[in-house]
């Protein structure tokens, strides 16, 4: 089991108040790869072809995500994207 699967077995099961930004991106990495993008760095944006069908993340598959001071992402944004991550799953969509 890589760190991203463990990142997402901790974060289901426990939400943190807030993630590091070098954790968020090992998951993203691990999920999402070359799916994602960070401008500057006060947003990542996750643009998924499977999440497109789904009502939450309609029309473009997207999840915006907020980074706190560089260094920081908040739970809701780290609980949102795990979220989509078991969606994916459920559905047997491939990541």
């Amino acid at each position: 089991m890589g760190k991203g699967e463990k990142l997402l077995t901790q974060w289901a099961g426990n939400p943190p108040k807030e993630a590091r930004i070098n954790d968020v991106k090992t998951f993203l990495n691990t999920f999402f790869p070359d799916m994602w993008r960070q401008k500057k760095s006060s947003h990542i944006v996750v643009r998924c072809k499977w999440l497109e069908n789904h009502p939450d993340y309609h029309p473009y598959g997207e999840i915006s995500v907020p980074v706190k001071g560089g260094q920081q992402v908040k739970g809701f944004y780290v609980k949102r994207l795990v979220e989509a991550v078991q969606l994916l799953m459920e559905s047997g969509d491939k990541l």
